[in-house]
């Protein structure tokens, strides 16, 4: 199938339409031949008119994205900091997040929608096909057309800044910026029994509005101070309430907002302004400030993003899903109309055109439409073979499942350097990734569906690096299928996957891995080699972090699992390698602050007990200060202590002083690899109780904190 596409290095406005496979199905999704899809002159023109530096800019205002970046500078080497930046910037970035089209398959989950029926979808790009949320796919009644309906995400973006709002009878409603969601929100208000005034700096969105709400009370923003005439309009009352939807990076825009509200109105920013407030308007008037988030409650959940679960109708009245069914329903009413605002109707192949009309401001409505035809079998294919110009090699054949940041930034190269290794064909869930690095590096095919590389009779070994929860059940279908595994921590997230994947292992003769790399840094080899196994020794391992975004997934119960058991697996495993003993006792403590739960926290101590022989404690924490090393391991044994800080820098004192370094911290990630490989080429295969040590220590920590 075809999807368009940006890249960071293009020219301004500049698109890519590209082949890539089409998305598989899953339980909680609808697959959807897109019929219609809709380019927004303000939100999809200003992200393509952004350059390089201002996307950089725009990032780094994320306080975890700066430490993340200071991290990978302080820490990298230069070869993997230029993996990561030339992968960012060739990368294709899907563009577009609205549409309609024909309902091709439906998964179990999903009540409310059948094959062959019509629907609308919202946070999906401009593609061919597309595999759409249950929560975020609405049926079409007969009376509204594919090409109106496709205009759902708009829809539901202004319904909730209408909710916001809580217009009531009679009330007047400022709408400052009426370009595409601005006008939607002016038919809304008017549907909820409000009267608009509508404001814009541009005559040709007044006019449009005026063609749909001819009552409607208008005030062109470049030739009136829209304070004053607000004012006026509303008999030196001011407004009820005063919704944004413009987009600036002045102040004056929220400014004029406060000031044109009656008192104790209210103010709504649906669009992005700056906010450098004035006070005393905000304080005089005694004002309410309030945001509106997307398109309702479930916004930014993973869980109902993806359609794992509902909020309660009872008690979540207006989610994202009933909110884009709400809008449909005033469609097909007559109460909104979107008819109006289509510029031009554009076909997929030429794109471009619509996106070069936008720049050029030759498109003169608030919207343009690309349109698609109907989808032969052939374009509905979860495998697209790659064309490459680079000639690979290698007696193990791999397949990548799971295609994100780290694994096209570090394994692949690693892979791609390794004389054992060639990568044959890789799985990732929009296909988009493999789709950006394939030609790269001679990957020979790239495909929505994992199980197309475990059918692959060409491929001996898969590399199973996908969102925490599918780890351990891919793991598992790998196995069986005769494939050797490497897999990313952690190597499952319960006791269930980790009992069938114990039971599979004792069964199978293929090589099973986990990427356990600090055990095969340099530093940590030579820390091995300092210690004595016969001696007792004790283990103080610790990691210090920034404090994680409370919506990061990995701290998402369903798909990360939290840190204790998606990341500390590592941990654990360290201080298996050093106390060189068996399965130790386990102990845990947390601390819980805000309604934290246990798979939420991030600050905690795990103590291992081998036998009375070894000791160690595992204390991860958002809590120091910064600049401490991220990972700081102290070993004492017999009157000598040992200190390794971030796998840089390894200091022994005591009986013997010595001191090594490793400038940029090489984490054993290309090591890691090779010891895969010669375990496949000699057949050589760990036991089991060895493999899910590390897990084991993570799972039952986590019991003794659930408890």
């Amino acid at each position: 199938m075809r999807q368009v596409f940006r890249r960071v290095l293009d020219p301004k406005g500049k698109i890519q339409i590209e082949e890539v496979p089409s998305p598989g199905c899953g339980p909680d999704q609808v697959l959807v031949d897109t019929r219609y899809t809709v380019i927004s002159v303000g939100t999809e023109g200003a992200t393509l008119s952004k350059t390089f530096p201002e996307l950089v800019k725009q990032s780094l205002q994320d306080p975890w994205m700066r430490n993340a970046v200071k991290n990978l500078i302080l820490g990298a080497s230069p070869q993997a900091i230029k993996n990561i930046v030339w992968d960012e910037i060739t990368q294709l970035r899907a563009i577009g997040y609205s549409g309609s089209g024909i309902a091709l398959e439906v998964g179990k989950n999903v009540r409310d929608i059948s094959p062959g029926d019509k629907v609308a979808f919202a946070a999906q790009g401009h593609a061919e096909i597309v595999a759409s949320s249950g929560n975020l796919t609405v049926p079409i009644p007969e009376n509204v057309s594919l090409k109106d309906a496709s205009f759902v995400t708009l829809g539901g973006i202004a319904m909730q800044g209408v909710r916001r709002a809580e217009i009531q009878l009679g009330e007047k409603v400022a709408v400052i910026g009426l370009g595409l969601v601005g006008q939607i929100v002016a038919q809304l208000i008017h549907a909820a029994g409000g009267h608009v005034i509508g404001i814009d700096v541009n005559p040709q969105r007044l006019d449009e509005l005026k063609e749909i709400l001819p009552h409607a009370q208008l005030v062109n923003a470049s030739e009136h101070d829209p304070v004053q005439m607000v004012t006026s309009l509303t008999g030196n009352f001011g407004a009820d309430a005063v919704i944004i939807c413009a987009a600036s990076k002045d102040s004056l825009i929220a400014n004029q907002a406060m000031k044109m509200s009656r008192k104790q109105g209210r103010v709504v920013f649906v669009g992005i302004v700056k906010m450098d407030l004035e006070r005393m308007p905000f304080f005089r008037n005694e004002l309410d400030l309030r945001f509106s988030r997307a398109y309702g409650p479930g916004s930014y959940d993973s869980d109902y993003d993806a359609g794992r679960i509902d909020y309660p109708k009872h008690y979540v009245r207006w989610t994202e899903k009933r909110n884009l069914e709400e809008f449909i329903q005033l469609m097909a009413e007559g109460r909104v109309k979107v008819n109006t605002l289509i510029g031009g109707v554009f076909q997929l192949d030429d794109a471009q055109k619509a996106y070069d009309s936008i720049s050029d401001g030759s498109l003169l409505k608030t919207a343009a439409l690309l349109e698609y035809k109907e989808s032969p079998p052939e374009n509905i294919s979860q495998k697209q073979s790659i064309q490459s110009r680079v000639t690979t090699t290698g007696n193990i054949r791999i397949g990548i499942i799971g295609c994100g940041n780290f694994t096209r930034s570090t394994h692949i190269p690693n892979l791609h350097n390794n004389n054992d290794f060639l990568v044959r064909g890789v799985a990732s869930a929009t296909g988009t990734s493999a789709a950006s690095i394939g030609s790269r590096y001679g990957i020979e095919y790239s495909t929505t569906d994992y199980k197309e590389l475990l059918k692959d009779q060409e491929i001996d070994a898969v590399l199973v690096a996908t969102r925490h929860n599918l780890h351990g059940p891919i793991a598992c279908e790998a196995l069986a299928a005769g494939k050797h595994v490497f897999v990313e921590k952690p190597a499952v997230l319960n006791w269930a996957q980790h009992n069938q994947l114990r039971e599979i292992l004792e069964k199978t003769d293929r090589v099973y891995m986990v990427g356990y790399n600090r055990r095969y840094a340099p530093l940590s080899v030579q820390l091995k080699e300092y210690t004595n196994s016969t001696l007792p020794v004790i283990i103080n391992y610790h990691v210090c972090i920034p404090e994680v975004p409370p919506d990061h997934w990995t701290l998402n119960k369903t798909e990360g699992g939290g840190r204790l058991v998606g990341e500390a697996e590592h941990f654990f495993d360290f201080c298996n390698f050093i106390a060189s003993g068996n399965t130790p006792s386990v102990s845990a403590d947390c601390i819980l602050i805000g309604g934290q739960t246990p798979e939420s926290q991030y600050n905690f101590t795990v103590n291992l007990n081998y036998d009375s022989k070894a000791l160690a404690t595992v204390t991860y924490t958002s809590y120091a200060a910064p600049g401490s090393p991220r990972e700081k391991i102290t070993v004492m044994q017999s009157q000598q202590t040992m200190v390794l800080e971030d796998f840089k820098k390894l200091t022994i004192s005591g009986k013997v002083k010595k001191s090594h370094r490793n400038q940029f911290g090489d984490m054993g990630h290309k090591a890691e690899l090779e010891h895969f490989a010669s375990l496949i080429k000699e057949s050589r295969r760990t036991s089991t109780v060895e493999l899910l040590t590390a897990s084991r220590i993570s799972l039952t920590a986590m019991d003794t904190l659930t408890i």
